[in-house]
């Protein structure tokens, strides 16, 4: 079943004194550079949720939507601007910073999918709410959800019929929020060659 990639890269950075994560070197390349190639190949388009502009951002060969309010309400702002644009019948969604997320990821929760409206993985019982696979149709239930007063991702998934598939390890889903944060990720990989 095809899938719509949805990379939120819209916050404000502020743990990262507010410069654009997306565009912060790891290991040669942009880190939005690393969500795409971890996510190109599991689905039949890419868009990108994102408040920021510039140059960078136009040369990407993906569609890079704004939130429909300028007002930062968070992931799930620019997960329904993008809802807009999604021409498949699911949305695997992903944040930016995460540069390990598995490459077989919609492989690995779409057989859980089954009757729920979305599936996410967790560690140790502890979901892991910003990478979601779910069906289109349920995208459009976040604007009552953010027109109530809603931010949380996970509050709005509570909202939903899911499902948490438990992963052995967090390392795929372990995000990049401060500059301290990317220098010990980046020292980690570089032991590891």
């Amino acid at each position: 079943m095809e899938a719509t990639g949805i990379i939120l890269s819209g916050g404000k950075s502020s743990r990262m004194n507010y410069q654009d994560k997306a565009w912060l070197p790891y290991e040669g390349k942009p880190l939005i550079h690393h969500a795409i190639t971890r996510i190109s190949s599991q689905v039949s388009q890419i868009l990108v949720s994102t408040n920021n502009k510039g140059p960078r951002y136009d040369e990407l060969p993906y569609a890079c939507i704004p939130d429909l309010s300028t007002n930062f309400e968070g992931p799930l702002a620019g997960i329904l601007a993008c809802s807009n644009h999604v021409a498949s019948p699911l949305a695997l969604i992903i944040p930016n910073d995460t540069p390990n997320v598995p490459k077989n990821l919609k492989a690995l929760l779409l057989p859980h999918l089954k009757g729920n409206e979305a599936v996410v993985p967790s560690y140790n019982g502890v979901c892991q709410p910003l990478f979601i696979l779910a069906k289109t149709s349920i995208l459009g239930s976040i604007a009552p959800y953010l027109s109530s007063g809603g931010r949380s991702v996970k509050g709005w998934l509570e909202h939903l019929s899911i499902t948490q598939v438990d992963f052995v390890s967090q390392e795929p889903f372990i995000n990049i929020n401060t500059p301290e944060q990317l220098k010990k990720f980046s020292d980690q990989n570089c032991r590891s060659l």
